[in-house]
């Protein structure tokens, strides 16, 4: 009995080992790569024969998206703007003596020799097609990030194009509500605030529309700051046009008529106007 007990237990023992050395055997063979798996098999006649292997040919090679600060157009538009500016770089001196007075102050009789002269308007409207410049670099960019745009050229030409077309509109349309609802002087002081705080921005956006030329992979934080920009100079000149309009608090549902009507819609227009436009020529 002892004996016939010994050999039940190795047998036991045995079909044990066999069980777990098949399940080993399975489990090495499920991570195996055979034959019958691999890609492109050619069988013929019993005998099999590898063919075209895609994994070992790589990927196709696609043309890299061409920086804007590459483009020939954009970077011409970008050095004439800089020439027309460092031309009437003598005259920034006598600019900046009355910046800061056009940006803030209201004065109730202004002086005869603060008058603007020849040299700070060539000043003033060189920052201005600098600003929009800025502006259509920053546009583009915006609109690149969500849809396809067409020629890059063709695309920042038509956004500071329309930068410049907003601008213009929006001198007249001051000058149209200064000489609806305030005297001649006030409406002066009022455009040259405008004007001043467009050169100011003029100046700030030129560096994250540079960075933007060059890596765009920064538009997030970029067109960020950039709409930061925007808003201080507009809430500067804002401000200065309160102090100008305002005489009681009846006053102020015309000066939120005037937040609606110039401040809120026409940029919002104008950023549709710039994305219809790019797909348009696209």
């Amino acid at each position: 009995m002892p004996l016939n007990d010994s050999i039940n237990a190795a047998d036991t023992l045995n079909r044990q080992s066999t069980v777990i050395l098949t399940d080993t055997l399975d489990a090495l063979d499920a991570r195996v790569c055979h034959e019958e798996e691999s890609p492109y098999i050619v069988r013929e006649l019993g005998a099999s024969a590898t063919g075209r292997v895609p994994y070992t040919e790589g990927i196709t090679p696609e043309p890299r998206a061409m920086l804007p600060g590459y483009d020939t157009g954009v970077m011409c538009l970008i050095i004439g703007i800089f020439l027309v500016i460092s031309s009437n770089f003598r005259h920034y001196s006598t600019f900046l003596k009355t910046f800061a007075q056009d940006l803030w102050k209201v004065r109730g009789r202004q002086n005869i020799f603060n008058d603007h002269t020849v040299s700070e308007t060539r000043v003033q409207a060189s920052l201005i097609m600098l600003l929009c410049l800025s502006e259509g670099i920053i546009v583009y960019s915006a609109i690149a990030r969500s849809v396809p745009v067409g020629t890059i050229f063709a695309s920042i030409g038509i956004t500071s194009l329309l930068a410049a077309v907003y601008y213009l509109w929006q001198t007249v349309a001051y000058r149209t509500v200064g000489y609806v609802f305030t005297s001649e002087e006030f409406t002066s002081q009022w455009l040259k605030g405008f004007k001043a705080s467009q050169c100011l921005l003029g100046i700030a956006l030129i560096i994250p529309a540079l960075i933007l030329l060059f890596n765009p992979g920064s538009a997030g934080s970029m067109i960020f700051i950039s709409l930061a920009l925007y808003v201080t100079s507009r809430i500067i000149f804002i401000f200065k046009g309160f102090r100008i309009f305002y005489d009681n608090s009846f006053s102020l549902v015309y000066f939120i008529l005037y937040l609606c009507t110039l401040e809120i819609v026409p940029p919002v227009f104008m950023c549709k106007a710039a994305m219809y436009m790019t797909l348009l020529f696209e």
